[in-house]
């Protein structure tokens, strides 16, 4: 059977009166290291003492002894008293300081152009920290899941939670490998693509993700069709490199590879829009100085591109 663990309300209250005057073997002498009255050390152990049913202290006008039950409960408090106060000390030291661990919720397309420019430095930086990154698209329950932190697109966040930008605006754009070009052709409109193998998107609810346009003020959303079919970042851009497939991603990701050759985008006149990349935590949620110290480097160090890809 479970043993439960549950302290009594108020149990707690006189041990560190109980302890000192265990030590000091004087109520006097624990009042005054406690910068309290003698009185006060005297009636906060009288009323533990209630509380546990037992005489802890045996009291003479000389001297103050314990009894067997003051013995029992001394052995096993004090190292009970001390353990919380490592822990009180633990948890106030990673108050005051960046330490700990760091659980960052990241969607997984971010995860190459936000942290392979930032990490090597953040980690050099801060040694104390230990940065957990958890990468997946689903809009996650931070508190729940135990993060400190997520990482979104704002337009996918709630109106209750506190978000800090981190990248300007960034334009979703198409992409396709040399070779798919070569083979397939190049689309001139969104329209056309009913004409190609586009790479499809699996979110965390089970849809696909619609491939979206702008044109002006008028948004227009294509129903593509493929071979390929992925839940994951990497997995699209491996299907998009080989020239399976053409495929939809945030323009700052495909930076590079267009810059290498490896892809061309496609129907750029028409590419749209987000809002750029926030990070976030729920607003009641104490912002620690391991976090503080993430947002201020990631918004320091970030590429220009990133931060200011407005495209």
């Amino acid at each position: 059977m479970k043993q439960d663990l549950t302290i009594p309300h108020g149990a707690l209250d006189g041990i560190e009166a109980f302890l000192r005057v265990a030590e000091r073997r004087s109520f006097s002498a624990a009042a005054a290291d406690l910068g309290v009255s003698p009185s006060a050390i005297s009636q906060t152990v009288k009323a533990l003492e209630a509380r546990v049913g037992a005489p802890l202290f045996m009291r003479t006008t000389r001297s103050v002894g314990l009894t067997q039950a003051g013995e029992m409960f001394l052995e096993r408090a004090a190292p009970a008293y001390a353990g919380l106060a490592d822990a009180y000390e633990a948890a106030r030291n990673l108050g005051n300081r960046p330490a700990g661990r760091l659980r960052i919720n990241l969607m997984r397309g971010a995860v190459q152009p936000m942290f392979e420019p930032i990490i090597a430095g953040f980690v050099d930086a801060y040694p104390e920290i230990e940065l957990e990154i958890y990468a997946e698209d689903a809009l996650a329950d931070l508190s729940a899941g135990g993060f400190d932190a997520g990482v979104r697109m704002g337009e996918s966040l709630d109106a209750d939670v506190i978000a800090i930008r981190l990248t300007g605006p960034f334009r979703f754009v198409a992409a396709a490998s040399p070779a798919y070009l070569d083979r397939f052709g190049r689309p001139e409109t969104p329209e056309q693509l009913k004409d190609h193998r586009c790479i499809r998107f699996r979110l965390a609810t089970g849809a696909l993700m619609p491939w979206t346009f702008a044109s002006g003020n008028r948004e227009i959303e294509v129903a593509v069709s493929g071979p390929v079919i992925v839940n994951d970042w990497i997995a699209a851009l491996v299907a998009m490199r080989t020239g399976v497939a053409m495929g939809m991603l945030a323009e700052p990701m495909a930076k590079k590879m267009v810059e290498t050759g490896e892809l061309e985008l496609v129907l750029s006149d028409y590419a749209d829009a987000t809002s750029g990349l926030f990070l976030y935590y729920p607003s009641r949620k104490q912002v620690m100085p391991k976090l503080r110290a993430f947002i201020d480097y990631v918004r320091e160090y970030l590429p220009e591109n990133i931060t200011d890809a407005t495209g």
